[in-house]
């Protein structure tokens, strides 16, 4: 018994250190292994990686956005009275000049309104002339009082001059002399106040042709609005362009001030983009731009320039108002999707590469820079600036002429170097 309990306990320690010695080994063998698989590069083909090379040229700041072509002018037809629609000449789509009829309205009313006030301004210009003639003839008949009376006084005095030297030979007495002058001065006094009887009247003329002269400047208005309400029945353009809205229907009942349709501007656009909020902080009035109308015929690029924006945030998004200095395509049109950028500033001698994956502006990033001659890449940190496009500035980390894998190697990013298989570069 103390034989078998003694051989037992010397067993023990033995399988202890077996077990201890086992997991060295293995310990031992995950270390060598480890440092193996640092040491030996893991092998990628280079066909399933994007590599960009690093290049410097000035780097133009592009703040990009989508949006519409607009009509540069715009104009709301409405109607000033109740009426109803009677025709509809004109359909959204069709190109109209200033003088086209869209719509034909109906107001029984305004026809009446309109005859009323064409007889009230024959009724007053009638009454006008009435007054013109009868003017004239009082005139005429105050210049004749006039007239005779200058005549009378021309006689006195010729009587009492003659009696004057007649009275020194005692032919006429001094009394019949005395009349005489009496009588030149009583005519010189009727003379004086014909006259002046003959200013007033002709001032009272002038203010009363000046009182009829309003009264009918009043009519001769009341008949052009009635007449100018009458021709807004025939509902027309206004301008040069385009039909864009038509909101009313055949037969339709109108109330004064109903929006009826919107003509705009065909030839004479404008753009709007919309761009993120950050990105419309960065954007300045007068700022260069350029708009794509995808137009077959050439690039359907224009050149534009920023003169508005909008001060309200709708979703995240601000409206960017780009008046087109450029020739327009030939697809251009109001309401045509566009998409466009505004040059913001230009970096001179930029280093730049294209994006990488997963990297942002004014961030650290790690990528791995390859060596065209060993063909291998290692993690190297690289500073980055500003975003433009599909391209990003390099502030540090890389020179002209390197090679960056732009793909995502972050699960490799543990790994000090990896080998680009040769025959895919």
């Amino acid at each position: 018994m103390d034989i078998d309990n003694t051989l037992k306990r010397s067993t023990k320690p033995s399988q202890r250190k077996k077990l201890i010695f086992g997991t060295l080994l293995i310990s031992i063998a995950l270390i060598i292994w480890l440092i193996y698989s640092w040491l030996a590069p893991t092998t990628l083909a280079a066909n399933q990686l994007q590599i960009a090379t690093v290049t410097q040229a000035d780097f133009v700041i592009k703040i990009r956005g989508f949006g519409r072509l607009k009509s540069k002018y715009q104009r709301y037809l409405t109607n000033t009275d109740s009426a109803m629609v009677e025709a509809i000449h004109v359909y959204p789509g069709t190109r109209v000049n200033k003088d086209t009829v869209i719509l034909t309205l109906v107001n029984p009313l305004q026809a009446q309104r309109l005859s009323v006030a064409r007889l009230e301004l024959a009724r007053q210009k009638a009454s006008a002339n009435e007054q013109i003639i009868n003017q004239k003839s009082q005139l005429l008949e105050r210049q004749a009082s006039l007239t005779i009376l200058k005549s009378e006084l021309e006689s006195a005095q010729l009587r009492a001059q003659a009696e004057s030297k007649l009275i020194e030979q005692g032919i006429v007495s001094s009394l019949d002399y005395k009349r005489s002058l009496l009588t030149v001065k009583q005519l010189e006094q009727r003379v004086d106040i014909e006259k002046q009887r003959l200013v007033q009247l002709a001032d009272m003329h002038h203010q009363r042709s000046k009182i009829q002269q309003e009264l009918l400047s009043q009519f001769e208005l009341n008949y052009q609005v009635q007449q100018q309400a009458f021709d807004d029945l025939q509902v027309t353009a206004g301008i040069d362009g385009m039909l864009q809205e038509l909101n009313v229907e055949l037969g339709q009942n109108l109330t004064p001030g109903t929006r009826l349709a919107i003509v705009g501007s065909d030839t004479a656009l404008k753009a709007e983009l919309s761009v993120q909020q950050s990105d419309a902080e960065k954007i300045a009035l007068n700022m260069p731009a350029r708009v794509n109308t995808f137009s077959t015929g050439n690039s359907g690029e224009v050149i534009a320039t920023v003169t508005r924006i909008d001060p309200i945030v709708s979703d995240g998004r601000v409206m960017i108002e780009l008046d087109l200095t450029g020739s327009l395509p030939a697809n251009a049109r109001p309401d045509l999707s566009i998409e466009g950028y505004v040059i913001s500033h230009v970096i001179p001698n930029a280093l730049t590469v294209n994006l990488p994956t997963k990297v942002q502006a004014d961030t650290d990033a790690t990528l791995f820079k390859l060596n065209p001659t060993t063909h291998l890449a290692h993690p190297t940190q690289i500073e980055f600036g500003t975003l433009s496009d599909n391209k990003i500035q390099l502030l540090s980390g890389a020179k002209v002429g390197e090679q960056l894998i732009i793909s995502d190697l972050s699960k490799w990013q543990h790994l000090a170097t990896i080998k680009i298989e040769q025959e895919s570069l």
